[in-house]
């Protein structure tokens, strides 16, 4: 059954916000557990390494992943994908929540990002169907300030809930909200895809991909937006031993701290909604890809001379942010704009490109687990030089 927005049983924000939750499914996942991670080194018996490892685990997982749903969600529809995604989202969760060694929760974060990354493949698939022209820039862009937003406030409730419950209930908390999100699908959302795909065999998924691939523009924004997630997922990664172990935050500190950066994304937010109809996508994402280097080349500089503190980590935290604002509120429209036939390809493609990089970043955190603060801040200075790099081929 095909849909448009007068049909559906939700529309205008209430469908804003339903596609929102199913994108930000797996930033609340990969989110939520950050306050408890020196508490499952010792609950589990891990290293630090280990317990970092299961970030690395969960967005490489995500980002294969995408290779999978794009072509599916274009063969069989979008509706489908996001109920078997979430269904797999709500089991890995649980697998986590009920784990007793560390090696569990790393098949548990893999289901759990199995599931998780068709709510992000289909969502944008789903808004590309949905929507044309500017007011696909302006639904990304509202979809992205709220999306970003959740990295920041999902570890206030993970903080939370670690000092009063335990690390188990992160998971328990990311199972609650998937089900959720799963029965809103089943009750208000229909299927959006008006031109299925007739076929679906290795030929065609690969010429799809190798069409997508193979524009500079979609090349430029989505590398662009991936260098910019490694940078943030770098921070994730490295950021909650640091600021616990060795700055002296408490979880639920350490949980409220990425809140304090908010304001920040907001006001980039606002100016893309403001300015894009007036001066495009490309000169906007420059500007993001510039701010996002200098909030990650800061990092190091501050993590280098050995003065990392609360203080300097919220300044070059926010300088990023910013820029993080501009590049996600516009590169999946910059992106995707190109082919509407292939919606949900150029979104898995995408998809891999911005998990890969983020698996990438994180695994390196991890493997430089030992040098601190300076691991992740290098980690995420090479990553935001990247970002500004790829921007200069926005157009």
């Amino acid at each position: 059954m095909n849909a448009t927005r007068e049909t559906l049983p939700i529309r205008g924000a209430g469908l804003i916000a339903l596609l929102t939750a199913l994108a930000a499914l797996g930033q609340f996942a990969s989110s939520v557990y950050l306050p408890s991670m020196p508490a499952m080194e010792v609950g589990l018996g891990a290293s630090r390494g280990e317990v970092q490892a299961t970030m690395t685990a969960y967005l490489a997982a995500f980002a294969v992943m995408q290779v999978v749903y794009g072509p599916l969600a274009d063969r069989y529809g979008r509706r489908p994908i996001m109920l078997f995604g979430g269904t797999l989202f709500v089991v890995g969760s649980l697998l986590c929540m009920v784990a007793n060694s560390v090696e569990f929760v790393i098949v548990g974060r893999i289901v759990q990002a199995m599931g998780a990354c068709a709510g992000v493949v289909a969502s944008r698939a789903t808004t590309r169907d949905l929507y044309e022209g500017p007011d696909l820039s302006k639904v990304m862009a509202a979809i992205a300030m709220a999306f970003s937003a959740v990295p920041a406030i999902a570890p206030i409730i993970g903080g939370a809930l670690q000092e009063t419950v335990g690390w188990r209930a992160s998971f328990a908390a990311s199972a609650i909200f998937g089900g959720i999100v799963l029965l809103a699908v089943i009750v208000w959302l229909r299927e959006t895809n008006r031109s299925p795909q007739t076929k679906l065999d290795f030929a065609s998924v690969w010429a799809g991909y190798k069409i997508v691939g193979g524009n500079k523009q979609f090349r430029a924004y989505a590398f662009t937006t991936a260098a910019t997630m490694g940078g943030l997922f770098a921070f994730l990664t490295g950021s909650p031993s640091v600021a616990i172990d060795e700055a002296g935050l408490t979880p639920l500190e350490f949980g409220l701290y990425p809140s304090l950066s908010i304001p920040a994304f907001i006001v980039t937010g606002t100016i893309v909604r403001k300015m894009v109809a007036k001066t495009g996508d490309a000169p906007l994402m420059r500007v993001g890809g510039l701010l996002a280097a200098v909030g990650c080349v800061a990092m190091l500089g501050v993590a280098w001379t050995d003065n990392i503190s609360a203080v300097s980590i919220l300044i070059c935290l926010s300088i990023f942010v910013a820029g993080m604002g501009f590049v996600f509120s516009l590169g999946h429209a910059g992106a995707l704009r190109h082919f509407p036939e292939r919606a949900g390809v150029a979104s898995g493609l995408m998809g891999v490109l911005q998990l890969g990089a983020a698996a990438v970043f994180s695994g390196l955190v991890a493997a430089f687990a030992s040098f601190g603060a300076t691991g992740f801040a290098l980690a995420m200075a090479v990553a935001g030089v990247s970002a500004l790099v790829f921007s200069r081929g926005c157009r």
